[in-house]
C-alpha cells in the first residue's frame, strides 16, 4: 500500500454530533458525509474521528449530565455507539460508500504492536476505499489513561495515517483570543503560529467543553500541536458551516489555521529516531538497499540474507548491508518468524509460516533511511 492519493483527518465534535430529538444531529451527519463525499471524489482518502457515543446513549438512558461514574459512563459509551455508528452507515450508504467502525484505546498508540496494526488495518480500510470512523474505545478504557477527549485522539491518528491535513470541527467559527461566551471582544484568530512564544495560550483556551464533551479548546490546541508534529496542515473551524471541508478543499480562508515550523519527513525521522537502540539487525543484498534507498520501495524477506538480534512485531530494527545502515523501521514479524522467511517470495510467506501474515517485512510507510 503506498501513500499516493491526499489523506484527511476529520474530527467531528460532540457538540456537532449530539442532537435533542434522538441523540444524534441528523442534520449535521447528513451535511459532513455529502462534503466527504464530495471529497471522496476528488480521490481523497478520509478518516472521521467522531465523538457522540456518549451523548447518545445519554440520551437512551435518559441522563442529562455526563456521567462522573466510569461504569456508568462506560455503559452510556457502549450503548450509544451503536446509533452513532448506524447514522453515519445510513447517510453514506445513500452514496453507496462503505464504513468501518474502529474504536480506539491509548494502548493501541503506546504499544508498538497494537499501533501497527491500528495503523495497517486503517490504511488497508482507506485503500479499499473505506471511510474509517473512529472513536476512543471509552466502553473500556480507564479514564485515568484514556486520551480523556476526542481530539487528542484525532491529534494522534493524524500521525498514525501519515494525513496530510487535519480539520477540527467545532460549533465556534475557530479559535478566539478569549472565550466569545464570555468576553464580547474576542476575536476571531485566522492563523496560530505555535511556535510564536509571545501568543497568550492560557487566554485562548479557557473555554469549557460543555455538558456533552470533555475537549474546550485546550484540548485542541494539544491536539494541533500533535499533528503539526505529524506534519500535517491543521484547522479549527465551524462545523455547522455546510461547506467547511469543500471551502478547505478550495483554498479558502476558513476559521483557524495552525502553522508549525516541523515539516512531515523530519517529524518521521525524528519519531523513529526517539524511540532508542534498534532491537535487532537486518542483513539486506545490494539490490534490497537499492530499492529501499532510490525507489522507496518496502522491504520484502527475498532482500533479507541474514538477522540478529531478539526483537518482537512491531519493534524498532535497522537495516543494514554490507558496509553501512541503510534504514530504520518496524518490523512485521518477529525475529523466529522472520528467521523461517529469510530469501523468500512475499506470496511463500503465509504457506511457510502456516498463518495468514503481512507481504512486507518493513512497510515503507514505517521505513526511514538512515
Amino acid at each position: 500500500m503506498s501513500k499516493q492519493q491526499e489523506r484527511w483527518v476529520i474530527k467531528a465534535g460532540s457538540s456537532l454530533v449530539a442532537g435533542k430529538d434522538d441523540g444524534i444531529n441528523k442534520s449535521f451527519i447528513k451535511d459532513l458525509v455529502l462534503q466527504v463525499q464530495q471529497l471522496l471524489n476528488e480521490g481523497i482518502q478520509v478518516v472521521i474521528v467522531s465523538s457522540g457515543a456518549v451523548a447518545k446513549g445519554m440520551h437512551e438512558l435518559d441522563l442529562t449530565e455526563r456521567p462522573d461514574s466510569l461504569n456508568l459512563l462506560q455503559a452510556a459509551a457502549a450503548i450509544g455507539q451503536l446509533g452513532l455508528i448506524e447514522g453515519y452507515k445510513t447517510e453514506f450508504s445513500n452514496f453507496e460508500i462503505k464504513t468501518a467502525q474502529v474504536l480506539i484505546s491509548h494502548d493501541d498508540i503506546a504499544n508498538r504492536t497494537r499501533y501497527l496494526n491500528a495503523r495497517n488495518s486503517l490504511l488497508t480500510l482507506l485503500e479499499l476505499g473505506v471511510v474509517p470512523i473512529i472513536n476512543e474505545n471509552d466502553s473500556v478504557s480507564i479514564e485515568e489513561i484514556s486520551f480523556g477527549d476526542n481530539d487528542t485522539l484525532a491529534g494522534a491518528i493524524v500521525g498514525l495515517v501519515d494525513a496530510d491535513r487535519f480539520v477540527m470541527l467545532t460549533d465556534e467559527e475557530g479559535v478566539f483570543s478569549q472565550d466569545p461566551k464570555k468576553y464580547k471582544n474576542a476575536k476571531l484568530l485566522k492563523q496560530i503560529n505555535l511556535d510564536d512564544q509571545s501568543i497568550e495560550i492560557d487566554q485562548i483556551t479557557e473555554g469549557s467543553a460543555g455538558v456533552l464533551g470533555r475537549g474546550g479548546m485546550k484540548t485542541k490546541i494539544k491536539a494541533a500541536r500533535l499533528s503539526l508534529d505529524a506534519g500535517a496542515q491543521t484547522w479549527v473551524a465551524n462545523g455547522n458551516d455546510p461547506q467547511v471541508l469543500t471551502n478547505v478543499l478550495k483554498g479558502q480562508e476558513v476559521g483557524t489555521f495552525f502553522e508549525g515550523s516541523r515539516d512531515k519527513l523530519q517529524s518521521r525521522k525524528t519519531w523513529i529516531a526517539s524511540l532508542g537502540s534498534p532491537k535487532g539487525q537486518l542483513i539486506i543484498d545490494d539490490g534490497a538497499a537499492k530499492a529501499i534507498s532510490e525507489e522507496g520501495s518496502s522491504l520484502l524477506p527475498v532482500g533479507i540474507t541474514a538477522l540478529t538480534g531478539e526483537f518482537k512485531k512491531g519493534d524498532l530494527v535497522a537495516c543494514h548491508s554490507q558496509s553501512n545502515e541503510v534504514a530504520r523501521g518496524f518490523s512485521n514479524f518477529n525475529a523466529s518468524e522472520l528467521d523461517q522467511i529469510i530469501g523468500l517470495k512475499s506470496e511463500e510467506i503465509n504457506t511457510k509460516l502456516g498463518y495468514a501474515s503481512a507481504e512486507e517485512v518493513i512497510h515503507r510507510d514505517n521505513l526511514v533511511l538512515s
